[in-house]
């Protein structure tokens, strides 16, 4: 008799060490987490990142544990696989451009939608999830290439997070919400017929001798624009329009045009463009024509000062 009782024990004891070794149940410990990309740079060969640390536990056996008892078995080799896929598809054409990137500088593929099987570039392999409250942490670099061409505003996606099983089934799922604030940025510089381009100091436009019998026209030269969002143009003139003796207050009246407009020197003249520029900017045109003069001898002068808004 104790020889049966000593077998049974036996078998007693094996069957839940069996059941510990299978059972595995990872799951996400923060629900439905959010990251947001902000403060962006936006120059040539820009990028902007965030860190998101996902925490993932193995619930394996909390539904069974009663008060009083001690926590889950830490299983060491329970694994998952982690999916991320697309909710929906933005229908937004200006929506930025963003990669993840896992641990190993694995570069994660986003699933188009959650039905889709996973891929060699989808799916992160998680080992050795813990029972323990704090779980394994699992960090996901979010990276937005900001460079000119990108559209400002706020920009939101969600995500769907998976926990794949050993089946192959879903066995637990999150939602991850994404905003990238690209900013309202301009950078303008003038190129061409021009000494500097205004970024450093003022550009300069040498109009040579001026005649007294026919225009003097400047040599071809135009403004670069680089915006993310639409934005407006304002050109003042010093002296409403007219070139001034440096030594004295003879002055040449002149016209100056911008993208083919003439521009109103009397005052403010602004002209706005709807849109941002594309990533090699918007050439604006500009040229200067001076009519026929007869004035005193000596350099003349005016300086045009150039506002680039973004709206």
């Amino acid at each position: 008799m104790r020889y049966t009782t000593f077998f049974a024990l036996i078998a007693m004891l094996a069957v839940p060490g069996t059941a510990i070794a299978a059972d595995c149940q990872p799951a996400f410990i923060d629900r439905d987490p959010f990251v947001t990309i902000n403060g962006s740079k936006i120059e040539p060969g820009g990028q902007s990142t965030e860190d998101l640390q996902l925490r993932i536990r193995n619930t394996a056996g909390e539904a069974d544990s009663s008060p009083g008892m001690s926590a889950p078995v830490n299983i060491a080799f329970c694994q998952t696989t982690l999916r991320i896929s697309q909710i929906a598809a933005s229908l937004n054409p200006d929506f930025p451009y963003y990669s993840l990137q896992a641990f190993g500088n694995q570069r994660v593929e986003i699933l188009p939608d959650p039905a889709s099987g996973g891929t060699a570039n989808s799916d992160i392999i998680i080992n050795n999830v813990l029972s323990d409250a704090q779980g394994q942490t699992v960090p996901i670099q979010i990276s937005v290439p900001t460079e000119w061409g990108i559209k400002g505003g706020t920009f939101t996606e969600q995500l769907q997070l998976s926990l794949i099983g050993e089946t192959g089934s879903i066995v637990d799922r999150t939602t991850l919400t994404t905003t990238i604030v690209i900013p309202s940025a301009v950078s303008m510089r003038l190129v061409g017929a021009v000494v500097g381009d205004g970024s450093a100091g003022p550009a300069r436009i040498d109009l040579g001798n001026l005649s007294s019998s026919s225009e003097t026209r400047s040599d071809n030269f135009s403004a670069l624009i680089l915006s993310t969002t639409p934005y407006t143009v304002e050109l003042n003139s010093n002296n409403q329009g007219n070139l001034l003796h440096d030594q004295g207050r003879e002055k040449i009246p002149y016209r100056l045009y911008f993208d083919e407009q003439e521009v109103n020197l009397d005052g403010a003249f602004e002209i706005p463009y709807p849109t941002s520029t594309p990533q090699s900017g918007d050439r604006r045109p500009m040229s200067i024509v001076v009519p026929p003069v007869v004035a005193l001898a000596g350099r003349y002068s005016d300086r045009i000062t150039m506002t680039v808004t973004a709206m």
